[in-house]
């Protein structure tokens, strides 16, 4: 009886706690005024996601934000003004690590490019 109730409760305690795993690794080579969205799926549970970009010599911008927001957020960052729909984001940096919460059931957005008028090789690693 007691090896039931154990092997019920590790059961629950893994689906409550296991989702899809967020595992995106890869190496960009970007042009100058170049601009890479990477579409972040929704799940059915709130998650946090993590951002690392680095692009060795060169400064880049690196912001989340929701997809339902991307005309708001995307204006808001060829203008600079921080605004709410931005969940997080960073400028001028070679290397940038964010951490973002996304909403359950809805669609994120990893935007990147780099600072000022330059190319840049980004190395992006997006996990959950």
């Amino acid at each position: 009886m007691k090896s039931k109730l154990f092997l019920m409760g590790l059961m629950t305690a893994l689906l409550v706690g296991c989702g899809p795993s967020l595992s995106h690794t890869k190496d960009y080579s970007m042009g100058v005024g170049e601009i890479i969205e990477v579409p972040i799926s929704a799940i059915s549970r709130e998650q946090t996601i993590k951002v690392a970009a680095k692009s060795p010599g060169k400064p880049i911008m690196v912001h989340v934000y929701l997809a339902d927001d991307a005309d708001v957020a995307n204006e808001a960052i060829i203008m600079d003004k921080a605004i709410d729909q931005i969940i997080t984001g960073k400028s001028g940096a070679e290397e940038i690590s964010l951490e973002a919460k996304i909403p359950a059931s809805k669609e994120a957005i990893v935007r990147f490019q780099p600072s000022g008028p330059t190319s840049a090789d980004v190395h992006l690693e997006i996990t959950n």
